[in-house]
């Protein structure tokens, strides 16, 4: 029997991801990302994030397949705990995707559901679930104004 080998935490995998981002990606790529990442960290939005156990607005978005999922519904489950992502393209956002749906199993036996919204159209959300093997519900809010 084969010992079961312990997932890699989300931060070494990220770290891992940028390393070889820095050794394959021309530099003036690189300026180029990082004053952006930069300029968006500047517009202060963050500040303006709900923090862990804040009370979210109630919405109503697509899943996957065009279902309409209302936040109020899923609350009367039980807590929620909502993941924002950007999109398919996103290496960061897959390796999330990727470390929450690991995470799943503990977040059930707290009787919490997960969900993911992205900006993308159901299309793509159909796939990254399809894709990354997700069974949590993938949200599309194309507008982004759940995200603000």
């Amino acid at each position: 029997m084969q010992a079961q080998t312990k997932p890699q935490p989300l931060t070494e995998q990220i770290e891992a991801y940028r390393a070889g981002f820095r050794e394959n990606v021309d530099q003036a790529t690189q300026d180029v990302m990082h004053a952006a990442t930069d300029a968006l960290a500047a517009t202060g939005l963050a500040n303006q994030a709900l923090k862990v156990g804040d009370t979210a607005p109630d919405f109503s978005l697509p899943n996957a397949v065009g279902t309409l999922v209302r936040l109020s519904e899923l609350l009367q489950q039980g807590p929620v705990v909502i993941n924002f992502y950007r999109g398919e393209w996103c290496p960061y956002c897959n390796l999330e995707l990727h470390a929450f749906q690991q995470l799943l199993p503990a977040f059930t036996a707290a009787k919490a559901q997960l969900v993911a919204i992205s900006p993308e159209l159901p299309d793509h959300s159909l796939s990254v679930t399809e894709k990354h093997e997700l069974a949590f519900a993938v949200l599309c809010e194309v507008c982004n104004a759940v995200a603000i």
